[in-house]
């Protein structure tokens, strides 16, 4: 089976196998960004069994753009942190790579402060109770370049395989990218081409700061639900232009990676199931056949079986993301090779107590996780 074959990125770094552990946010870290040891638990136990990489939970940036209580890289004093992190997630082997982020327009105020909340725009986020932040200067958006840069300098410091930038779920990369969010009319907005402009300086500025021989990963959103977002055919575009790069890789987000579903700016867990547009074909088949094999794709969204992750191969990805099954199941990889996949956890036990010590999940994260009713399963 494919999946189980190795894959070679094109700064020569090699994934054992196609699978890597999805991005999860932990929402468990110290209140400086350093990571905690319930998060190094929850990452080492699900890294040994034996994934071809691990992608960290996203990394803040600047501390300006925390959208929750997560790891930093924005300053040296989050590197031994990162090196402890780095280390857990080579549990068996795999390669690590850092995911970073700014939460623009959707950080959290109360971890920030109210008045430091900028974003591309002076255009509040969709999100119920969301503050208007104040639009970025044309310093402050190159400043937040370079943050970006730092963040990927101290990830190859610490020792890391590689980075993935957060450019999607309506982060400020896909800020940036959103008409919705974006109005400027400078170097920075006002079409669609210079709307882009961010997401490549990012892009090209990681490039810089990894070197040729660590792995530079792009996670985007493949097109907004909202009536007045981008189009499949406008991320079409970005990735031409993404994979022109030399990044090593472009993973698709998407909720459910059948359905083609990506995630809601206004994501409610507690109301009804949210009905999507979707376009006629795959968003991966789209931009696997636009990135035409210049860096791999890594499609993300409902992996539950091998034959979901053969599936997803089969629309045109290289890599598999897996999220939710692997924090319901610690040790989904390992059923998955041995053919046990009858005996794979389906949801999270019932009795919340049992959750954190029979999985192995921060207290903090399964606070989290049960605040959004229907994200995670239960049993």
């Amino acid at each position: 089976m494919v999946v189980w074959s190795p894959f070679k990125f094109n700064c020569g770094r090699e994934m054992a196998n196609r699978f890597a552990i999805a991005p999860l946010t932990t929402d468990s870290s110290h209140e400086d960004g350093t990571v905690t040891e319930h998060e190094l638990e929850f990452v080492r136990r699900r890294a040994a069994g034996g994934f071809g990489a691990t992608i960290s939970s996203a990394a803040y940036v600047a501390e300006d753009g925390r959208s929750w209580q997560g790891i930093g890289a924005a300053h040296d004093g989050h590197l031994s942190s990162l090196q402890a992190l780095a280390g857990a997630m080579r549990a068996a082997g795999g390669l690590a790579i850092l995911q970073i982020y700014d939460g623009g327009r959707i950080a959290k105020p109360e971890l920030i402060g109210e008045q430091t909340m900028r974003a591309p725009s002076a255009v509040a986020s969709l999100r119920p109770g969301a503050r208007t932040p104040r639009a970025m200067t044309s310093d402050e958006v190159e400043s937040l370049v370079g943050s970006f840069r730092a963040a990927a300098a101290l990830a190859r410091k610490a020792g890391f395989d590689g980075v993935e930038i957060h450019g999607a779920n309506h982060y400020a990369v896909h800020q940036f990218f959103s008409p919705r969010a974006n109005h400027r009319d400078d170097h920075w907005g006002g079409t669609l081409a210079k709307r882009m402009n961010f997401p490549l300086a990012v892009a090209q500025a990681v490039r810089d700061a990894l070197g040729s021989k660590l792995i530079a990963g792009f996670r985007v959103t493949p097109f907004e639900a909202e009536a007045d977002g981008y189009t499949l055919d406008d991320a079409r575009l970005l990735c031409d232009e993404l994979a022109g790069l030399n990044l090593d890789y472009i993973s698709v987000s998407l909720d459910d990676y059948r359905k083609s579903r990506p995630q809601r700016e206004t994501r409610v867990y507690n109301g009804p199931a949210e009905e999507i547009p979707v376009p006629a074909t795959s968003p991966i088949t789209e931009l696997a056949r636009v990135i035409a094999g210049r860096c791999a794709v890594m499609a993300s969204g409902g992996i539950k079986t091998s034959g979901d992750a053969e599936g997803a191969i089969e629309m045109g990805a290289d890599l598999v993301a897996v999220g939710r099954a692997v924090v319901v199941d610690p040790e989904w990889l390992s059923k998955v090779r041995s053919r046990s996949e009858a005996s794979i956890l389906a949801g999270l036990p019932g009795d919340e107590r049992e959750i954190a010590s029979s999985l192995s999940i921060p207290p903090r994260m399964v606070e989290y996780m049960l605040s959004r009713p229907g994200w995670i399963p239960r049993l």
